[in-house]
């Protein structure tokens, strides 16, 4: 059985995991598991045990989890990431703190942590209110959104290896990594996995993982069979007049002008261009000349043609902006 040590006020998150080690310890061969449905409808899958196990041991055989002793669970259960954090520290045998899931998780840890997953606005309110506690991480991997390039450049001053993760529920996680420690560095596959791509999408093979040929919508630029350089994805691409636009793309070059959760770009029909780009932000952006600085930052095809601010984004129930209903709100 692994070593659970709770930390704070957690006790809702000490039942949850409590909940799903009992369902991990059933007879039944399989997990079932709610999609993020930050690219469509959520939809809950069926996982077998024995690919989480070894996902977990890719993950494990990359960041050496045999020479650590300790995690930290600081992210919902309810999702993939948090089952497959505790997976991992099953398998390693490692001591599992637990706190409360919360903006900033590190506040109370006082002593090192081997092995932590977070989400992004988790790692940016860490140095905001306690960057001295990263030290005291060996390894973070950082999931569920796309991390700024201001991001990136505020940890390069810490110790902690940190990477961020690439994968979806149906890889049972992640199945490739991110070194941010590594400027311009690309996402290297985990365990065995090897990419090739179809129509410029990455198409993936996991023989530890059953997967062969499973192809995403996730637009790369393949370096080698085991390495990528992740682009946006395919359903979300604008054509305006032919040109074709990636809204991620668009978005990474503002994340250092505008927080990233706080805006996204979009398009609406339009007679002349087919589609046309537009900017839909919360009502807390400061509108002091940010059309004048976006359009200094992106290229001439990919500066907005209309702004529209909600009083807030529309999310997932993970959390992620719901791109589709957000534009649909706007239209």
């Amino acid at each position: 059985m692994i070593n659970v040590l709770q930390i704070g006020d957690s006790a809702n998150e000490i039942e949850k995991l409590h909940t799903f080690l009992d369902v991990w310890n059933n007879e039944s061969s399989i997990i079932s598991q709610k999609t993020s449905g930050s690219t469509g409808s959520p939809k809950t899958i069926e996982i077998p045990k024995w690919k989480m196990e070894a996902s977990a041991k890719m993950t494990g055989e990359f960041l050496e989890l045999d020479k650590c002793k300790s995690a930290l669970l600081c992210i919902s259960i309810d999702y993939i990431g948090g089952k497959m954090l505790v997976v991992r520290a099953l398998t390693y045998n490692l001591n599992l703190y637990v706190c409360s899931v919360d903006s900033n998780p590190l506040k109370n840890i006082n002593h090192s942590i081997d092995f932590v997953s977070m989400v992004p606005i988790q790692l940016e309110e860490t140095i905001k209110q306690n960057p001295e506690k990263l030290n005291l991480i060996k390894h973070l991997i950082i999931g569920g959104a796309p991390v700024s390039e201001s991001l990136i450049s505020q940890i390069q001053k810490f110790s902690c290896n940190v990477y961020s993760t690439f994968g979806m529920t149906e890889t049972i996680s992640h199945i490739a990594l991110k070194s941010l420690k590594q400027l311009n560095s690309n996402f290297q596959a985990i365990g065995k996995t090897t990419f090739t791509t179809e129509d410029d999408c990455l198409t993936i093979h996991s023989p530890e993982l059953g997967i062969e040929n499973l192809k995403t919508n996730d637009i790369v630029r393949l370096i080698n069979s085991t390495s990528f350089q992740w682009l946006g994805r395919s359903d979300f691409v604008i054509n305006s007049g032919g040109i074709k636009i990636s809204p991620e793309i668009v978005e990474q070059k503002l994340h250092q002008l505008l927080p990233p959760e706080s805006f996204i770009i979009s398009y609406l029909p339009d007679v002349k261009l087919g589609q046309k780009v537009i900017f839909i932000g919360e009502e807390r952006i400061n509108k002091v000349n940010l059309q004048e600085q976006i359009d200094i930052l992106v290229d001439k095809y990919e500066r907005p043609k209309v702004y529209f601010f909600l009083p807030s984004l529309i999310k997932t129930d993970s959390g992620k902006i719901d791109r589709n209903k957000t534009t649909q709100a706007i239209r």
